[in-house]
C-alpha cells in the first residue's frame, strides 16, 4: 500500500541492527534452559504459589473472549485477515471501553459482538432506571445472562458519558513496539528475518491521531525514495457532538449497513453459535489503526447528523498492490491480479507493491425513526490501468473485468416488540447482486433465534465489501443459517447454529456447482463456583474435486468432524488452571487429529507481574487434520499455530507493569516434533514495550 513520506532517522540504523541479532542469538540459545529442562520446575512452582494469589485478571477473561472465535475463523483459510480485524477489534475496545451509561446505540453499537436485540435492550433498560452501577446489574437486562454479562466486563466502562466520552481515551499518549524473530528460517531474504511493529496514539477529548509502522520478516528496515517502513500509516481525526459528528483525515475505515457494499473492517457472522450483530450495526467511519496493508482508506471522510438524519462522504486514493503484465516490458497495460499478503521480502514481491492506484469515494444517507432505520449508499472504484482475466478455467468466467466499478445500496432495520427484521440490496455496475434478508426473535428472555438468507450471485463485486457470513465479494453462495440460543437449566447455557449453503457456478477444488452445509453445537456449564467447563461438536459436509482415471476430476462428500472440551478451575480470582482437548476427525478414508493441553495463567500481588504457560501435545494423520489452538500473545498480535504431524508445543509469556507508566511483554514458544516426523525443531521470541504519558 502508499506510505506517506515522513522524516526519518537513519543514523541509527547500524545500532539497531546490533541490538536485534545480539537479543535474538541470546533468547534463541536460551531455550535448553528456560524451556526444555526447567519446564515442569516452573510447572511444580505454580501450585506453590496458589495461596499467594487472590485477585481477579482481567486479561484472562479477554483472553477467554477471544480464543473460541479465533479458532474458528483460523479453520476458515479463504479469510485471513478476518483473525487479525477480529482480534484488533478487542483489542481497541480494552483501551477504549464503550460508555455503557451513555445509552447510545451508536456506542453501545461498538460492542459488535452483541446482537441488536441485545444493544436495544441495554439502552432502553439505562433509559429507564437511569443507569448501570455495577458489571453484576448487567444480568437483569433482558437477553442477557451470566456468561454474556461477564463476556463485555473488560470491554465496558460504568463511569458516566461526560466523564467518560466514547471517542477519548486515556492515557493520553500510548507508545507500543512489538519485535518477533522465529528460530531456523533459511530463506533468502532482502532484509532482515524478524518483524517490527510500532504504533504511537494520541488521544484527546474529541480529537485522536496515529501512527502505524511494520516491517515484516524478510523485508528492510526502510525501503524506497524517500525512504520508509515497508507500511506506514496515519490518521488525524476530530469528533463532535453537534451536526459535525466525524472528520477524519489520513487512513480510515469504513462500514455502512450490512456491509455487502462498504465494510474494510470486521464482517458479521463470524461464528455458527456466536452470531454477533447480523442486524448491522450503526453506520460508522473510524480512524484505521491496523496493520493489515490491504484493506482500509487513505483520503478523507466526514459524518454529519441533521436531527434524524445521517450523511456520509469518503474519498480515498491510494496505492496497492498488484501484478502488472507489461506489453512492451517498460509501460504497464493491465492488472492481472491483486497481491493482498502485504510481504515483500523478494524480488518478485517488491515488483508488486504500489504498482497501481486505487480511488474510491461515495456517499450515504440514513434515516433514523428509532423502531425504524434508512440507508442508502453508492460508491465507485477506480483503477489506473484496467483488470483483465485470461479465462483458463470455468471457474474464472465471473470475474471482474475493467477500470472502474460502482455499487449502489439499500438497507434497513427494523424493530417491532421481540423481533428484529433486517436485510441489504445491492447491485454492481454489471447488475450482479448481492441480497440480504434475516429476522431475529426473543420469544422468551432467555431465548433467542435467528434466521439469516443471502444470496450473492457469481460475478457481484463490491472491493471493499464484506457481508455477513462472506470472506470476499463474488462469493457466489446462496445461503441459509440459523442460530438458537438459551438457558437450558440453572448455570447451563446452550447455542447451535447451522449454515447451507448452494453454490450456482464453480469454485475452487470443486468444477461443478455444488453445496456444504456446517453445524455447530456449544454447550457451557458455569456454576457460581470457581469451576466452568465447556464442549463444542462441529459437523461439515462439502463436495471437492478428486483425481479420476484419464485425468479427468470426479467429486465426493468430504466431511470433517470436531470435538473440543475445556474445564477450567479457578482457585483464587487470579490463578487459572485450564485443560483442554481436541478431536478431529476428517474425510474417507478417515484423518484423525488430536490434541490435549494444559494452561497455567496467574498474576502475582505483591509483584506487577503476569504469566501465561502452556503445555500441549498433538498428533495428526497428515496436514488435513491438522488442529489450531489459540495462544495469548502480545497486545495488537495473535497466534494460532495450526498443529499437524506429532510433536508438542509449549509457550511461556510474562508482562510486567514496571511503573506507573509502562509495562512490557516477553514470550518465547517452542514446537518440537518426534524424530519420526522428520521436521526440525522451531522457536520464537517475541518482545513488547508499551509506555504511557
Amino acid at each position: 500500500m502508499a506510505k506517506r513520506s515522513m522524516n526519518t532517522h537513519r543514523s541509527k540504523l547500524p545500532y539497531y541492527n546490533l541490538f536485534h541479532y545480539s537479543f535474538a542469538f541470546f533468547v534463541l540459545n536460551f531455550e535448553n534452559f528456560a524451556v526444555k529442562k526447567y519446564f515442569f520446575c516452573i510447572f511444580f512452582f505454580v501450585f506453590y504459589s496458589i495461596s499467594s494469589i487472590n485477585t481477579r485478571c482481567q486479561e484472562e477473561n479477554l483472553s477467554e473472549s477471544i480464543a473460541s472465535f479465533a479458532e474458528e475463523l483460523a479453520e476458515n483459510e479463504t479469510d485471513p485477515e478476518a483473525v487479525a480485524a477480529y482480534i484488533e477489534k478487542l483489542h481497541e475496545l480494552t483501551e477504549n471501553p464503550v460508555a455503557l451509561n451513555s445509552a447510545d446505540e451508536t456506542e453501545l453499537s461498538r460492542l459488535f459482538f452483541l446482537t441488536g436485540f441485545q444493544i436495544r435492550a441495554l439502552a432502553e433498560y439505562i433509559h429507564s432506571t437511569g443507569r448501570i452501577f455495577s458489571v453484576y446489574e448487567i444480568v437483569n437486562v433482558p437477553g442477557f445472562d451470566r456468561e454474556l454479562a461477564s463476556l463485555i466486563i473488560p470491554f465496558i466502562s460504568l463511569e458516566s458519558k461526560a466523564t467518560q466520552p466514547s471517542d477519548f481515551k486515556r492515557p493520553l499518549n500510548t507508545v507500543l513496539t512489538n519485535f518477533s524473530a522465529k528460530q531456523g528460517q533459511t530463506e533468502e531474504y532482502s532484509g532482515t528475518d524478524h518483524k517490527i511493529l510500532l504504533k504511537y496514539k494520541l488521544n484527546g477529548n474529541g480529537f485522536s491521531a496515529g501512527i502505524t509502522a511494520e516491517k515484516d520478516s524478510g523485508e528492510r528496515y526502510f525501503s524506497g525514495d524517500p525512504a520508509q517502513p515497508d507500511f506506514l500509516s496515519g490518521h488525524l481525526a476530530w469528533f463532535g457532538t453537534g451536526m459535525i459528528r466525524k472528520i477524519i483525515i489520513g487512513d480510515y475505515s469504513a462500514k455502512f449497513g450490512l456491509g455487502t457494499a462498504i465494510n474494510t473492517g470486521l464482517r458479521t457472522g463470524l461464528s455458527l453459535t456466536s452470531p454477533g450483530c447480523l442486524s448491522g450495526g450503526i453506520d460508522e467511519i473510524r480512524p484505521y489503526t491496523s496493520s493489515d496493508e490491504n484493506n482500509f482508506f487513505r483520503g478523507a471522510a466526514m459524518m454529519l447528523r441533521y436531527k434524524k438524519l445521517d450523511l456520509s462522504f469518503f474519498y480515498s486514493v491510494n496505492k496497492i498492490d498488484a501484478t502488472v503484465i507489461s506489453y512492451d516490458g517498460i509501460h504497464p497495460d493491465y492488472i492481472e491480479s491483486f497481491y493482498t499478503s502485504g510481504v515483500h521480502n523478494s524480488y518478485n514481491s517488491l515488483l508488486k507493491k504500489d504498482s497501481v492506484s486505487e480511488l474510491n469515494y461515495g456517499a450515504t444517507l440514513g434515516l433514523n425513526l428509532n423502531n425504524l432505520l434508512l440507508g442508502l449508499l453508492w460508491t465507485k472504484t477506480e483503477f489506473s490501468l484496467p483488470v483483465k482475466t485470461t479465462v483458463k478455467d470455468p471457474v474464472d468466467l465471473y470475474d471482474f473485468e475493467g477500470s472502474s466499478n460502482q455499487t449502489v445500496s439499500g438497507y434497513y432495520r427494523a424493530s417491532l416488540g421481540r423481533t428484529m427484521l433486517f436485510g441489504e440490496f445491492s447491485s454492481d455496475r454489471r447488475g450482479h447482486m448481492a441480497i440480504v434478508q434475516g429476522i431475529s426473535m426473543r420469544p422468551a428472555e432467555r431465548f433467542s433465534l435467528t434466521l439469516l438468507f443471502r444470496n450473492y450471485e457469481p460475478g457481484f463485486m463490491a472491493f471493499h465489501g464484506r457481508g455477513p457470513f462472506s470472506t470476499t465479494s463474488g462469493d457466489n453462495i446462496k445461503g441459509l443459517y440459523a442460530n438458537l440460543t438459551f438457558e437450558a437449566a440453572k448455570y447451563f447455557f446452550m447455542s447451535a447454529g447451522c449454515d447451507l449453503r448452494n453454490y450456482p457456478w464453480l469454485r475452487y477444488r470443486c468444477s461443478v456447482p455444488s453445496s456444504s452445509f456446517g453445524s455447530e453445537i456449544r454447550l457451557k456449564y458455569i456454576p457460581a463456583g470457581s469451576w466452568s467447563a465447556e464442549a463444542v461438536f462441529g459437523f461439515r459436509k462439502s463436495i471437492t474435486d478428486v483425481s479420476g482415471s484419464l485425468g479427468i476430476e470426479k467429486q465426493k462428500e468430504s466431511e470433517a468432524r470436531l470435538l473440543k472440551g475445556s474445564l477450567k478451575y479457578s482457585p483464587g480470582g487470579n490463578f487459572t488452571l485450564t485443560s483442554r482437548i481436541g478431536y478431529n476427525i476428517i474425510g474417507s478414508p478417515q484423518s484423525r487429529g488430536m490434541f490435549i493441553m494444559q494452561d497455567i495463567n496467574w498474576r502475582f500481588t505483591k509483584i506487577p507481574v503476569s504469566v501465561w504457560m502452556r503445555y500441549c501435545i498433538f498428533s495428526t494423520d497428515d496436514w488435513e487434520s491438522r488442529l489450531y489452538t489459540y495462544e495469548n500473545d502480545l497486545l495488537h498480535s495473535y497466534s494460532i499455530p495450526a498443529l499437524s504431524d506429532e510433536g508438542k508445543r509449549t509457550y511461556a509469556m510474562v508482562a510486567w507493569k514496571f511503573s506507573g507508566h509502562g509495562d512490557m511483554r516477553v514470550k518465547y514458544a517452542m514446537t518440537e516434533f518426534n524424530e519420526k516426523s522428520g521436521r526440525s525443531s522451531s522457536g520464537e521470541i517475541k518482545v513488547q514495550v508499551r509506555f504511557w504519558f
